[in-house]
């Protein structure tokens, strides 16, 4: 919700949540030229808005995993029971038809108004470009979304050896993420890599992955399906893979028969995003608190509900000192791309953890993460942009104040 202000305007609520300290109780935020100058127990400015006794704010969310290629879907994929393999086969089927154009989907989900709403940066999954695809439409996007800061992993799938030695990812040859955000105006600089997961992606890849010595994402222990598949070398997943290739042979792809293998190497990115993580157990969580300074989990909670897997292990996690952060995940799998309200679904999900906490996952904990706090991004703070969330208690609903003229 973008609004029209004069210059200088006061916006009180009953909570204000800074993300550097505890909640403030009726308070003032006093901003000049769409940004904060301050935050007061009485208003700075003569032109104020009061969002009431039930009005709460937060900075605006940080989405730290999307799939936005995938925004052509209306609603998500409808499968029986909710297999992650009868889900991948209908994924798969809509990539291959003609309603599927990864570019689109991308601009597409650049102008949904509760992305733009809600956000303030999200990381993106983006395929590698075929070359012969036609350029976007440049006049398919909105005119300018500089204020969304675009951090785009590019996705690499390549199981066999012969087929990753002759990958070119880097992105000049792939093409990303220029040619998906031109029209929108969105920065056009490329992030990190994504290895996809272990079935995926043979050891030469994802060596090579690692030696680009730029952040990494990767799905990791998101089914039991791979755990079995690691472990044992049998199940759906195979079954699925072999589908797809009947010469996949797990022996040659998989570096190991546990995420921790993964793990282990991932850590010698200078940052690694473990993407979902629903099933690490113990000792998997202790290696990643103590890498929290380069490693985080990505934790979608309505994605996770999507899949009916088991309970996520949010408290136990935290209790342990592993980073997470939340994203979306993709229209595949979940109604729309609004971050705030995967916060409200996990707040309602965990009644353990407290609100706060969760707040600062999808706030601070990812603008630290991504490098965006000396921007003043994912706090609200003297010199931060105005652009804040605002939610009022009864009933929990978050809406983007875009402040900045």
């Amino acid at each position: 919700m973008k609004i029209e202000i004069e210059q200088s305007h006061s916006l009180g609520a009953r909570w204000i949540h800074t993300m550097l300290a505890p909640p403030l109780e009726n308070h003032w935020i006093n901003i000049t030229d769409g940004q904060v100058d301050s935050i007061s127990s009485r208003p700075a400015h003569t032109v104020t808005e009061h969002l009431g006794e039930h009005g709460m704010v937060l900075p605006a969310a940080i989405n730290a995993h999307a799939h936005l290629e995938l925004s052509q879907l209306n609603v998500p994929l409808d499968v029986p029971n909710r297999s992650i393999t009868d889900w991948v086969s209908a994924l798969l089927a809509f990539r291959r038809s003609a309603d599927y154009d990864a570019v689109q989907g991308i601009q597409r989900a650049l102008r949904r108004p509760e992305l733009l709403e809600s956000t303030v940066a999200v990381a993106d999954i983006v395929p590698i470009l075929n070359e012969s695809r036609e350029q976007p439409d440049q006049a398919g996007g909105p005119a300018k979304l500089s204020s969304l800061k675009y951090l785009p992993f590019v996705e690499l799938i390549a199981w066999q050896k012969e087929i990753a030695e002759k990958l070119n990812y880097g992105v000049e040859q792939a093409g990303v993420p220029a040619l998906y955000c031109l029209s929108a105006g969105v920065p056009a600089q490329l992030f990190g890599l994504s290895p996809h997961a272990p079935h995926t992606v043979c050891p030469t890849l994802l060596d090579r992955a690692v030696k680009q010595n730029v952040p990494l994402a990767m799905h990791l222990a998101e089914t039991l399906e791979e755990l079995q598949l690691l472990q044992h070398h049998t199940g759906p997943l195979l079954d699925m893979m072999r589908r797809a290739d009947a010469d996949y042979e797990p022996m040659s792809v998989l570096i190991g028969k546990r995420p921790m293998d993964y793990l282990q190497l991932l850590s010698a990115a200078p940052k690694a995003f473990i993407i979902h993580g629903n099933y690490l157990d113990d000792e998997e969580l202790r290696f990643l608190a103590k890498h929290r300074d380069t490693m985080s989990v990505v934790y979608c909670p309505r994605s996770h509900a999507y899949f009916r897997h088991t309970p996520y292990p949010l408290k136990k996690m935290l209790d342990y000192g592993v980073r997470i952060l939340l994203g979306t995940d993709s229209l595949a799998s979940v109604p729309n791309l609004s971050l705030a309200e995967e916060m409200q679904f996990a707040v309602e999900r965990h009644p353990t953890v407290s609100p706060d906490v969760i707040y600062r996952l999808g706030t601070i904990e990812g603008a630290a993460v991504f490098n965006l706090v000396s921007e003043g991004l994912g706090t609200i703070q003297a010199g931060s942009p105005a652009r804040l969330l605002t939610k009022m208690l009864l009933p929990w609903r978050l809406k983007m104040i875009n402040l900045q003229r």
